[in-house]
């Protein structure tokens, strides 16, 4: 049963304990806490938009996705301080707001359970979110930047204080949209009392609830408007985005069983931890709600991109907690209870995973799809200068961040244009185009002449050759102002062609 706040223990909160957290922390990410370089297509497309809106381009007008503006930002913030290092920051920044979050985590749990040590939890946290593979865990994304407003509204909501879980329920849309789902458990907050609390009037109740949703909606609202609300709105709400077709259910089924599957054996040690304590106890409502939505939120879309899954993790590590008990860690018992031996076992299985994933990052090439564009780099640079513009046309935003050069069209990545999105291999090729995105895309070409195109629609830039730049509704404009001038590494090279006398 949860205990009553003054069961926290402030004195947990100590210089050792937070050095514990924070050490682990950085051994388990150091690597790319010293990496220049993207580990993920998310990472180079939010510093790119963000240097975009640093040289003027309005976001979802000159500079378009479909995420909400807090991680682009950020990045805004960011990117005149640390600029090429601007990435290294955002993982540090990263880092900190995951074991902040973590940290809340386990004085939540420490007030539902008063055995449980919120080190210990924190400590668990900051490792759950250490084993997915490092593109998912490592790299900067909407999800992990979600992750402590999102923990903190579920805490709040606990604690009673409604209006305050709301506004921090709508900070954390304002990373990522599926976090809206964290609206199910404050629901369940709003309409119970605690245990053994006097009855509450259900007129009460219902306006505890309608508080905490319009402050949740004016805070999403306040946080779009800076951006033009019309636009912001509907790039938030994915209006006419296709992003949710091109559904088989073969397909689909085959992708969720082996991203499931994945995320179920790197994490089974939460789960041997929840069994361990649970067994035939009674989760709370509120908890099990939570649990719920998340495993709605990383299904939104249909694609179970394993870096969706972090939005699941606090809950299970929450789930988890009550197993951490001084019967688990324990030394020198002569005998070792049944239930102690299985948690330990459980944590065993989370260094284990902790340790692949540690592999993904001192390797990420060889564990992940990531461009090599280091040459073509050096060659757009060698060609263009500071303040000119380019184009690529392939997936590969990397060429944009690396080269400093901004895009010359409002889109940093060309997904939109050829409806190719993550795990849906057999939809062919504009298909899913977003609708009127070549056009805009041709018009802003035609508007900004970037100094270069580089087509980087090969097989080694993630597929690219599914969408030839030959076969592109761009096709005809390159072909008629741009001439080949450099193969690097396979991606072309082309500078406007010059007139003939």
């Amino acid at each position: 049963m949860p205990s009553s706040s003054s069961d926290i223990q402030p004195r947990q909160l100590t210089p050792r304990n937070i050095a514990i957290t924070v050490g682990v922390a950085v051994v388990l990410h150091l690597p790319a806490l010293i990496r220049k370089a993207a580990l993920n297509s998310d990472e180079a497309t939010i510093a790119t938009i963000a240097r975009m809106m640093r040289h003027g381009a309005e976001l979802y007008t000159g500079a378009v996705d479909r995420k909400p503006p807090g991680a682009f930002t950020l990045y805004r913030l960011i990117e005149p301080l640390f600029g090429a290092w601007s990435l290294t920051a955002g993982r540090w920044i990263a880092l900190a707001l995951t074991i902040v979050a973590m940290w809340v985590l386990g004085f939540e749990a420490r007030r539902r359970w008063p055995g449980v040590a919120p080190v210990a939890v924190a400590v668990l946290g900051i490792v759950a979110f250490s084993v997915l593979p490092a593109e998912d865990s490592r790299a900067v994304g909407f999800e992990l930047l979600a992750t402590l407003p999102a923990v903190g509204a579920f805490v709040l909501g606990a604690r009673r204080r409604f209006v305050l879980a709301g506004f921090l329920l709508g900070v954390a849309a304002l990373f990522k949209q599926p976090m809206l789902l964290g609206a199910l458990p404050l629901t369940v907050q709003c309409l119970t009392g605690p245990a053994g609390a006097a009855a509450v009037a259900w007129s009460r109740r219902l306006l505890r609830l309608a508080s905490a949703g319009v402050v949740t909606a004016a805070t999403v609202v306040a946080g779009l408007a800076p951006f033009g609300l019309g636009n912001a709105l509907s790039w938030f709400a994915g209006s006419g985005d296709k992003y949710l077709s091109g559904t088989h259910l073969t397909t689909v089924a085959i992708i969720a069983l082996e991203q499931i599957g994945s995320v179920v054996g790197l994490t089974m040690g939460l789960l041997i931890l929840a069994v361990v304590f649970w067994g035939r106890r009674r989760i709370s409502l509120d908890l099990a709600v939570w649990i719920i939505a998340s495993l709605i939120a990383t299904a939104i879309g249909l694609r179970f991109i394993l870096h969706y899954f972090n939005q699941l993790l606090p809950s299970l590590v929450l789930l988890a907690a009550p197993a951490l008990t001084a019967a688990t860690f324990a030394r020198g018992a002569a005998v070792v209870p049944a239930r102690a031996k299985v948690a330990r076992f459980g944590l065993v299985w989370m260094v284990g995973a902790a340790a692949f994933s540690m592999a993904t990052l001192l390797v990420p090439t060889a564990f992940h799809d990531l461009p090599d564009v280091d040459d073509v780099v050096r060659a757009i640079d060698a060609r263009t200068e500071p303040g000119d513009t380019i184009f690529v046309w392939g997936q590969a935003p990397e060429i944009y961040w690396a080269s400093g050069r901004d895009p010359a069209t409002r889109y940093p990545h060309i997904g939109f244009i050829t409806g190719v999105t993550p795990k849906r291999p057999g939809v062919p090729a504009y298909v899913l185009a977003q609708p009127g995105a070549a056009q805009k895309l041709l018009s802003d070409l035609e508007k900004n002449r970037p100094a270069l195109i580089i087509d980087a629609a090969i097989a080694s830039v993630r597929g690219g050759n599914r969408y030839p730049l030959v076969t592109s509704p761009i096709a005809a404009y390159v072909a008629a102002n741009y001439c080949e001038v450099d193969i690097v590494d396979g991606i072309r090279l082309l500078s406007p062609c010059t007139p003939t006398s």
